[in-house]
């Protein structure tokens, strides 16, 4: 009977450890056609990553990063913002924004983050040097530049509940009430055998 609880204990132990363990998602991106890019976006903004920001956790395979916004094209929003980075792009990003860099993000929303996330990850970060696009398409982000004008940027931030936070809280306060009984059974156990 001793055997039982120790298995038990042990299963215990390993369950928790399996239920608190973070998923990652990896993907590659099909390049999507300008158009498409515009056509999916809900909000499209310039500006720049703070990397300065905590990022907000997510499963996903983006982070939420604050994004300090220079103009509005499309959308309602505050500045700054919680947008989706790749946690792969970080680097080359800061990099650029470095060097004087900008980016004019095609953001949507996504049942996997509860921050906007760019249309089909970098299809929906567009580089900008001096205020102008650098790199693929240029000319037609260009041409989307000139015939949208800037919109006003909110004041105020909305805040949204952040689940994420309390069904790990959950998770966390699930095993350890899970290990606290198998222990409790484990001792009365050895209790009872002793009288």
């Amino acid at each position: 009977m001793k055997n039982v609880y120790y298995i038990l204990f042990v299963a215990s132990f390993l369950l928790t450890v399996i239920m608190n363990t973070t998923t990652a998602s990896a993907t590659s991106w099909v390049e999507l056609e300008p158009q498409e890019v515009v056509d999916r976006a809900e909000v499209v903004v310039s500006g720049t990553y703070n990397f300065s920001s905590q990022p907000e956790p997510s499963d996903f395979i983006f982070q939420g990063k604050e994004f300090d916004i220079t103009h509005v094209y499309k959308g309602e929003v505050a500045d700054p913002i919680t947008a989706g980075i790749d946690g792969f792009d970080v680097g080359w990003v800061e990099e650029f924004q470095e060097e004087g860099g900008e980016f004019l993000l095609f953001l949507e929303a996504s049942k996997d983050a509860d921050f906007l996330i760019p249309v089909a990850g970098p299809n929906g970060m567009v580089q900008l040097k001096d205020g102008k696009v650098v790199g693929p398409n240029q000319a037609f982000y260009e041409d989307f530049l000139k015939s949208n004008p800037e919109q006003k940027i909110a004041t105020e931030v909305e805040a949204s509940p952040d689940t994420q936070d309390e069904q790990s809280s959950f998770l966390v306060y699930g095993s350890i009430l899970v290990l606290i009984g198998v222990g409790f059974a484990f001792f009365l156990y050895r209790y009872k055998k002793k009288t």
